[in-house]
């Protein structure tokens, strides 16, 4: 018994010295056990760097760039005539009128700017469809599911884990949604709604319009309205 003792003893007394007290003040280079990402390989501001001739982190601005400024003061930037297209269509960028409505349809207009000046056409074919179904995919597919019913995986995982937040998970297929004018469906994107996350920092405005143009087509897909389905389609249902 009296060995063990004596055993545990010196052990204790090792692993104090080697260990340290926490919170003890010295002047010693620390012994760390577990740096805790105290020492990371990176480059920090105003650091040395050996790799470069002039031995600094931070290099200079490549040869012939052209300083722009802050943004605080634009006049002394662009020129006076200057117009971003946001300004030009800001309806394509808020989802709203100039009332504050929302739209109802997509914007007339997109934020390409054409030669003449004029802005583009905003076109609803077949490549935007493309974007909003990729969009789609990456951002909103896993909470609303693939045909936008709120039966993504993220549902699955409400089931398991019992997440009361995900089991807020929309169906986008209610008629509630399917009423939604365009605008404010862009305006959920852009901004979230109750427990979903804003997008308008993960997705442009041309983006946004996309998804919305998707997920138009995904509630279509679902709930075709008889008016709309092809003559062709009509024959071979019986």
């Amino acid at each position: 018994m009296s060995r063990y003792l004596a055993f545990l003893a010196v052990a204790t007394l090792a692993l104090v010295s080697f260990l340290g007290f926490q919170g003890k003040t010295s002047k010693d280079t620390p012994v760390m056990v577990f740096d805790d990402m105290d020492y990371q390989a990176k480059y920090k501001p105003q650091g040395e760097n050996r790799f470069f001739a002039d031995g600094r982190d931070a290099r200079p601005p490549v040869a012939g760039t052209v300083a722009r400024g802050d943004g605080l003061a634009p006049l002394t930037v662009f020129a006076a005539d200057y117009r971003r297209a946001e300004s030009l269509n800001p309806s394509f960028v808020t989802g709203k009128d100039a009332t504050g409505a929302f739209l109802a349809a997509f914007p007339a207009k997109s934020l390409a700017v054409l030669p003449g000046g004029e802005l583009a056409p905003f076109q609803v074919d077949a490549r935007l469809l493309e974007l909003g179904r990729a969009k789609y995919q990456v951002y909103c597919a896993v909470c609303h599911g693939a045909a936008a019913d709120g039966n993504g995986i993220m549902k699955v995982r409400s089931a398991v884990e019992g997440d009361a937040a995900i089991a807020t998970i929309a169906n986008l297929q209610t008629p509630l949604f399917r009423a939604y004018p365009h605008g404010q469906i862009y305006d959920v994107i852009a901004n979230g709604k109750n427990t979903m996350q804003p997008y308008g920092d993960k997705l442009s405005p041309e983006e946004r319009w996309a998804v919305v143009a998707y997920l138009r087509a995904l509630q279509l897909s679902q709930a075709m309205p008889a008016d709309l389905v092809p003559a062709a389609v009509k024959a071979t249902v019986k």
